[in-house]
């Protein structure tokens, strides 16, 4: 089996040496190889760099993980892939801490040194960034994206397409509405709304995310 990395940006070198890493550990994949269609196809990063086209040519023997950190790009690299019936993978770093009473979805990525703890639920193609501290019973929906060193409180909902920056904070209990944006930093101490974007500490909304970016 080859495990195709969709992404060859600088998540996506992460991504591959997360790879690398897990192979080490215990052999999963004879190679490792990058699904970009936005850059030239040939050698790239001690491996192999193809478009899509490929892939879809040679779905049977490959599965896949998103390295992109955008969660509506996510959200529809992961429909094309399923559009395709190409089959989706989870990759997890081996020094991540994780309880036994996890349920993980299909296609997540759980970077170096993250923790997830007791009756957390991860929904479909989420990324955990390194040393995210995940508590107790937090449910994350699809295709969101928890970044470095954030810590959500225990109980607290994420839903589907949220981005949690650096060092955010979110105490416990809360609801984060779908393509809500936590800002790098914030200290959320209410419930957040579909589509809004809140920093600070106190975290504040500042405007709405109709376009459902992060990434300018």
């Amino acid at each position: 089996m080859v495990l195709g990395i969709y992404g060859s940006g600088g998540l996506g070198r992460e991504v591959y040496e997360i790879a690398t890493r897990r192979n080490a550990v215990s052999y999963f994949w004879e190679k490792v190889i990058f699904i970009d269609d936005f850059r030239d196809e040939g050698d790239f990063f001690s491996t192999k760099r193809v478009h899509f086209d490929f892939l879809k040519n040679h779905k049977s023997g490959y599965e896949c993980v998103i390295a992109v950190g955008e969660p509506s790009a996510r959200s529809k690299l992961f429909q094309r892939l399923t559009a395709e019936d190409i089959k989706l993978t989870s990759l997890i770093d081996p020094t991540a801490t994780i309880s036994p009473t996890v349920k993980i979805g299909n296609g997540t990525i759980i970077c170096e040194y993250s923790t997830i703890h007791a009756g957390v639920e991860l929904g479909f193609n989420t990324l955990i960034q390194p040393f995210c501290s995940i508590g107790h019973d937090i449910k994350v929906g699809n295709h969101t994206v928890l970044s470095s060193f954030c810590a959500p409180g225990g109980g607290t909902t994420l839903g589907e397409r949220v981005y949690v920056g650096m060092h955010a904070s979110i105490i416990e209990l809360l609801t984060i509405g779908d393509d809500s944006i936590i800002g790098m930093g914030a200290a959320v101490f209410r419930d957040v709304p579909a589509g809004a974007t809140v920093i600070g500490n106190p975290a504040r909304i500042t405007r709405g995310n109709d376009q459902h970016r992060v990434f300018i």
